[in-house]
């Protein structure tokens, strides 16, 4: 009789090793959770950024087509969001004022700018016509993402966020008819 008496006792509740095998599980499983929620919340801050990129872009892409007479005037060596510019409408063309008020937005549109500072999340913008000969302008959006990356092979703002895996870009062509 005392050797049922002493397997029952074997049988009852958890051993030690046992919690520690469910504590480890729990464990890991709280692990795989921490890093899908970073992973997350990587991925919805470059959404964001991207959007506001789109915007940015389609922004400019009206004001060439609606500028279309003065559309050559947009183009520009340049890359702008580098700096704010002051007055953009003092006495300037609509093409020029286009362009600083479009600078003015690439600067002011980052989420950790605060009272003036740059930061590496503004935007970059760049301007250019590929062929003379052909009414096609090629607008572009660069801005620094968290996580790194293939580096584009568009030119736009190379270099100006660091390391260049860092570096996104949208970019659209912008067809002005000519009548």
């Amino acid at each position: 009789m005392s050797t049922t008496k002493g397997a029952g006792r074997l049988s009852r509740g958890f051993s030690m090793i046992e919690i520690l095998i469910t504590l480890v599980l729990v464990a890991f499983g709280l692990l795989g959770l921490v890093g899908f929620t970073t992973r997350a919340t990587a991925m919805g801050v470059e959404a964001v950024q991207r959007a506001r990129a789109a915007t940015l872009l389609a922004d400019m892409g009206n004001r060439i087509a609606n500028n279309k007479n003065a559309a050559n005037a947009y183009v520009s060596a340049e890359v702008l969001g580098a700096l704010a510019q002051d007055n953009c409408a003092g006495g300037a063309t609509l093409a020029a004022r286009d362009r600083c008020e479009w600078n003015n937005l690439l600067v002011g549109t980052s989420d950790a700018q605060t009272s003036g500072a740059t930061s590496a999340l503004t935007f970059r913008g760049c301007i250019t016509r590929p062929v003379v000969s052909d009414p096609v302008f090629v607008v572009t959006i660069a801005w620094a993402a968290n996580v790194p990356g293939v580096p584009p092979a568009d030119a736009c703002a190379s270099g100006v966020f660091g390391n260049d895996a860092f570096r996104r870009i949208l970019r659209t062509q912008v067809r002005v008819a000519t009548l």
